[in-house]
């Protein structure tokens, strides 16, 4: 199957200090209409994102010389791109600090190189799924969200989101005081149904409402979790 819809190259940047890696993944990848470009140390990894806007990134939690995290949140302060972090086996605190900082998705090392091919083409396919100029913005209360920009607001202030954190709100907005399953927020955000004890919804929801300021009390709008049901965007009267 090939690797994207499009016989469009991705440019994807890898940022991965395990050079044997590197090379097997460029390898499996490029056949598959991908451009892959490597940096093997953080400092190196973030000159090449000032220079270049890639499609996506691949990130190391741990490099030589630093962490990814710190990256992470220096690339979040300028771009939306989607990012991929790769973290050790069984580190559940490295991935949901991952998400927190604005990864996407994360894949726990070792993986297969089918595994990240499949979790690549879900992120690009939904970041590049852009709705029709004529999407009318969605409103709730102060809350705004243009669907074909990307562009979120509150009270009159534009707050940066990642295109999985988009995706999220624009379905809870979508459907206020509606519950939204976690399956179908998977597949609309992630591209994928989540995984049993997989915790990405859960905290990209978290992260939505530190950003929004969703969790302070007298807030009229909240995003609630019903336990084995999912989700629903609540007092928006």
């Amino acid at each position: 199957m090939p690797f994207s819809h499009s016989a469009v190259a991705h440019r994807i940047l890898l940022i991965d200090d395990d050079v044997e890696l590197a090379q097997m993944l460029r390898e499996y990848l490029e056949p598959n209409h991908c451009l892959l470009t490597l940096a093997h140390t953080g400092a190196h990894g973030l000159a090449l994102l000032a220079q270049d806007d890639y499609d996506l990134v691949l990130l190391d939690l741990m490099l030589p010389d630093g962490n990814g995290l710190d990256l992470l949140k220096h690339y979040r302060r300028r771009s939306r791109r989607p990012v991929i972090m790769f973290t050790a086996h069984g580190g559940e605190t490295d991935r949901v600090l991952g998400l927190e900082f604005g990864a996407d998705d994360y894949l726990a090392k070792p993986f297969s190189p089918r595994e990240l091919k499949a979790r690549i083409t879900a992120v690009l396919r939904r970041f590049e799924e852009v709705p029709e100029a004529t999407t009318p913005t969605l409103t709730l209360g102060a809350l705004t969200l243009d669907p074909a920009s990307g562009r979120v607001r509150l009270d009159g202030e534009d707050i940066l989101l990642t295109g999985a954190e988009q995706r999220i709100l624009e379905l809870l907005m979508r459907a206020p005081g509606q519950v939204i399953a976690r399956e179908q927020i998977g597949m609309y955000a992630l591209g994928r149904r989540p995984e049993r004890y997989d915790r990405s919804i859960d905290t990209h929801i978290s992260t939505l409402r530190k950003k929004l300021h969703l969790d302070a009390s007298g807030d009229s709008l909240s995003i609630r979790n019903l336990r084995g049901l999912g989700y629903v965007l609540a007092g928006a009267a």
